[in-house]
């Protein structure tokens, strides 16, 4: 449990102080990261990256998955998306499906070892990954949600991939349906702040 509460706390600390997205202070949650891995033995099969479960989890959800995969598609389409906006959304995947296998094997599974597979696990856990979105106010109840949820899914099929791309899935139906001046483009920390004084300067200016 402490581990899982440490790592939060510093992946917090690094969102808050850090001087760019990327510096060399990002060796340390990497660093911790490595060492729990290492520590507790961890395979790909452990950690929710086997194929084999991956496929599994889209079988055993298609029909969850084309529901939250036909509205973006839609608006995309409807709205005219440029190209490049759709490549970002890729990408975009990509860093959901880091933030899923962090998020569940450095925090979920940590609190599970210590309190149980339980909806009050999952809630407390889902806690944690809300605080890591603190001051935006769309994602922090949006991520303590999902948190809560995915944990849940987690256990059902233990699929990072696939989880991953629920997230970014609903991420953009968030995105879509929310103002810019409040989601701040899914900003966090300083981040959020900087932007939405952006904002108000261009729109008063």
């Amino acid at each position: 449990m402490a581990e899982g509460v440490a790592f939060s706390v510093v992946v917090i600390l690094y969102i808050w102080f850090r001087p760019l997205w990327w510096s060399w202070g990002l060796l340390v949650p990497l660093a911790l990261v490595a060492a729990s891995f290492v520590w507790h033995s961890e395979t790909t099969a452990s950690l929710g990256l086997s194929l084999t479960t991956a496929w599994t989890a889209i079988v055993a959800w298609r029909w969850w998955l084309l529901a939250c995969l036909m509205p973006p598609v839609f608006l995309a389409w409807w709205q005219a998306t440029p190209r490049h906006v759709v490549y970002r959304w890729f990408g975009y995947l990509v860093w959901c499906i880091v933030q899923q296998l962090l998020f569940q094997n450095m925090a979920y599974r940590r609190l599970r070892e210590g309190l149980g597979a339980s909806w009050s696990t999952s809630a407390y856990a889902g806690v944690l990954f809300g605080a890591a979105h603190i001051p935006n106010p769309i994602l922090m109840p949006a991520t303590f949600l999902w948190g809560t949820v995915s944990t849940r899914l987690f256990e059902a099929r233990r699929s990072v991939p696939v989880l991953g791309l629920y997230q970014a899935l609903l991420s953009a139906l968030l995105y879509s349906a929310t103002p810019v001046a409040l989601n701040g483009q899914f900003r966090v920390g300083p981040g959020y702040w900087a932007l939405l004084h952006r904002f108000a300067a261009y729109v008063f200016a």
